[in-house]
């Protein structure tokens, strides 16, 4: 019977999703380093990044910039080009849907900045995702689920590989204003260097979503 006992014990330490050895501390360590050692790929790297924003479903605007990654690991983005699908109108209506864009693309522009907070964590934030979240095992990924890293009532749910320990998607949830603010990157990894493919922000009314494409990577000129 004892052996019995001792056998499902063992099975249940294999079982995908159970991570109850694991030190967390140490976890957050490694892929806080892997990913340090990957921002020094990117920093060599300059890319584009269309953006696109849609106001209850309808086109309102797009952009496109230059984007690369400072010496201190902040995303810099350059305007190359940007265009509003938005009718102007003559007259005072004009200077007030002016400002109302004005406006809206000044939120937009803080929900991408808030996002892109999320997307590059410190060491210390990466260590506290593992330490606060509840890790589980899928497939190839290993998903950390937190809450409270950034601010008061946010929450991310983090998929690394397995094997390599770098991202594969972020699902963010936080609080700008008041306002709730949804976000979901997607990853892939290309000759080694792991790099975010698109980012999917939902506002609050009216609905706002923003859509981030990034492609062209290079190596800076």
């Amino acid at each position: 019977m004892k052996k019995l006992i001792a056998f499902f014990g063992m099975m249940a330490l294999l079982l995908p999703g159970s991570f109850a050895q694991v030190d967390k501390t140490q976890m957050g360590l490694n892929v806080s380093k892997k990913y340090a050692q990957n921002l020094g790929n990117l920093s060599q790297l300059q890319w584009k990044r269309k953006m696109e924003g849609f106001v209850d479903g309808n086109p309102a605007m797009s952009s496109v910039s230059s984007v690369t990654l400072s010496s201190d690991m902040k995303l810099v983005a350059i305007v190359i080009s940007q265009q509003s699908y938005v009718e102007k109108k003559r007259g005072i209506r004009g200077k007030v849907q002016k400002s109302v864009v004005s406006d809206v693309n000044e939120y937009v522009k803080n929900a991408v900045e808030l996002v892109g907070r999320y997307i590059i964590l410190s060491q210390g934030q990466m260590v506290d995702l593992f330490n606060k979240g509840t890790l589980t095992e899928q497939g190839n990924a290993i998903q950390a689920d937190a809450a409270n890293i950034l601010n008061p009532g946010d929450r991310l749910i983090y998929k690394f590989d397995k094997s390599t320990l770098l991202y594969q998607s972020q699902d963010i949830s936080t609080v700008m204003g008041g306002d709730p603010i949804k976000a979901k990157v997607n990853y892939e990894t290309v000759n080694g260097t792991n790099r975010v493919t698109n980012v999917a922000i939902e506002l609050p009314g009216p609905k706002v979503n923003v859509k981030l494409t990034n492609f062209e990577y290079a190596k800076k000129q």
